[in-house]
């Protein structure tokens, strides 16, 4: 299934992947302070891992989701602003 058969954006798509993947960089970094900083706790450290195979499931949806013409759109933005009206 593709993002525009779903009904979401594929922009919209990519954000929301994004996003994911923050929230994962997040969890990874909690689960590495308790499993490591903490006292090498065992379940913390596997979260860890889990959560880098999961990384890895969200960046495989990563290509399928932007096309060359979304990209060349992202670069034609202005940046912060630039050129918007109040």
């Amino acid at each position: 299934m593709t993002a525009s058969e779903n009904g979401v954006p594929r922009l919209a798509r990519a954000q929301l992947l994004s996003e994911l993947n923050r929230a994962i960089d997040q969890a990874q970094w909690q689960a590495w302070r308790i499993g490591v900083v903490e006292g090498r706790n065992a379940q913390a450290l596997e979260l860890y891992v889990q959560l880098e195979m999961l990384r890895a499931e969200v960046e495989a949806l990563r290509p399928s989701v932007l096309s060359a013409r979304d990209l060349n759109s992202l670069r034609d933005l202005p940046a912060s602003g630039e050129g918007l009206e109040e």
